[in-house]
């Protein structure tokens, strides 16, 4: 019976302190938003496991490999989601840890040819259905607002800026992955089941309902990063701006690959592009890592920007990874080979005492 007891309360010991914060890279504590809530996967039944930083690479987020159930994980009561769930593997791939802002895409315009830049412009006339006091000018131009996300471009001029940024734009595969931050069954980015954390502080740019739409510190977009990343280090990816993926709308996962899927709608006429995380304007429901949107890809809409990501190959295949070695000193040259090398040189000096110049080259002071 003693060795009973002496396990159970060593078992109850080693889960305490398995399942308390994970220590962040700094030394300080993780918390991901929730300050009571451990940053921690289920590696072992009844031992919860820290979860390692991901590295970055400026802003950009490197994720492992990894498997997950992709699809809602909420209740749906209003059956507003049919896509089902299905589990899924995503190879290693970078994501940007904020969504493109302003600032960021007057930047690519400002490399475009003034025709292709007119053609690139976020829809202007998109603008009156934001129901913002601000003008599209005012938002997309104005130096207050270059931190915030650029909103009002298609799918197109998204996939243009990310390729001209040598990146992508996500699947909706990754997209979800890179929102659930290696939480199983999660409904947010962060623990819980609430859009705020223990002292009632809202974790995402939403539309709270009878709290109203400011609530959360911003009646419209709010700047990119004002609001506690996810343990994986990504901002926003719930509420602020929908986000454009790679995909085409499909009703169902069910024709999914299990390693890497994407649908390009080859064998279909949808015009529709997936749109993931909510928005500014969307309700709590709305802004989980399992609800899907859809929207025409060829529309621009005041709720939907966007974020790129990158192949592994993309960011770290660029890089030259050899070194020619250094001559060692058997291959150095002697001094009577140096000496040598110096008279032969000397019959070849000017009289002046300088080098000739390289043939076809003219001398300093050109021809006289």
């Amino acid at each position: 019976m003693r060795h009973l007891v002496l396990s159970l309360l060593l078992f109850a010991f080693v889960a305490t302190v398995s399942a308390s914060p994970a220590a962040a890279l700094d030394g300080s504590t993780a918390t991901d938003g929730n300050e009571d809530a451990p940053v921690a996967i289920m590696t072992v039944p009844g031992v919860l496991m820290p979860v390692p930083a991901p590295p970055t690479f400026g802003d950009m987020v490197r994720l492992p490999d990894g498997t997950f159930i992709m699809g809602l994980t909420d209740e749906d009561p209003f059956e507003i989601q049919s896509a089902g769930r299905r589990r899924v593997t995503v190879s290693a791939f970078y994501i940007d840890r904020f969504e493109v802002t302003n600032a960021e895409y007057r930047a690519y315009l400002q490399s475009l040819s003034p025709g292709e830049r007119d053609s690139a412009l976020p829809d202007s006339t998109a603008w009156s259905s934001s129901a913002s006091r601000a003008d599209f000018s005012t938002y997309f131009y104005g130096s207050n607002y270059d931190e915030y996300p650029v909103v009002s471009v298609t799918w197109q001029e998204a996939k243009d800026y990310c390729k001209a940024e040598d990146k992508r734009l996500p699947t909706e595969a990754e997209w979800e992955y890179a929102a659930r931050a290696g939480r199983v069954g999660g409904v947010y980015p962060w623990s819980g089941f609430s859009p705020r954390d223990a002292f009632g502080r809202y974790l995402a740019n939403f539309n709270p309902g009878r709290q109203g739409q400011a609530a959360d510190g911003y009646a419209f977009t709010a700047p990119v990063g004002s609001f506690p990343p996810s343990r994986w280090g990504l901002h926003d990816v719930a509420g602020n701006a929908a986000e454009w993926v790679e995909d085409t709308y499909a009703s169902t996962y069910a024709n999914l690959s299990d390693l890497d899927p994407v649908y390009r709608g080859q064998d279909t006429e949808e015009t529709r592009k997936v749109v993931r995380g909510g928005a500014w304007d969307s309700d709590a429901f709305r802004i989980g890592v399992g609800f899907r949107d859809m929207h025409e890809a060829d529309q621009g809409s005041p709720r939907i920007g966007f974020r790129c990501a990158a192949d592994v190959s993309q960011v770290e295949g660029t890089t030259r990874r050899f070194q020619d070695p250094e001559p060692s000193q058997d291959d150095a040259p002697s001094e009577e080979d140096a000496g040598a090398g110096g008279d032969a040189g000397g019959d070849n000096m000017e009289e002046d005492g300088t080098a000739p110049p390289e043939s076809g080259t003219t001398p300093p002071g050109g021809n006289r």
